[in-house]
């Protein structure tokens, strides 16, 4: 089901700007997500880990967040 969201002018330039020519502004919304989370699970595993590799630590966000 879809809705209708109200943004100002200057939100709809900032999404069109940064999405994709083959997005759609639910796409490019979906993707900022999971860039956002992706991040915050970073995040959390360097608190958590302080001496992992970032190599460690994208694997161990991409398991957390399929585990979410």
């Amino acid at each position: 089901m879809n809705t209708t969201i109200s943004i100002s002018k200057e939100t709809r330039e900032l999404l069109l700007n940064f999405g994709k020519k083959s997005e759609n502004y639910d796409d490019v919304i979906r993707r900022m997500h999971n860039t956002i989370m992706m991040q915050e699970k970073l995040r959390e595993f360097v608190d958590q880990n302080e001496y992992s590799t970032i190599k460690e630590a994208k694997e161990w966000a991409k398991l957390k967040i399929k585990n979410d």
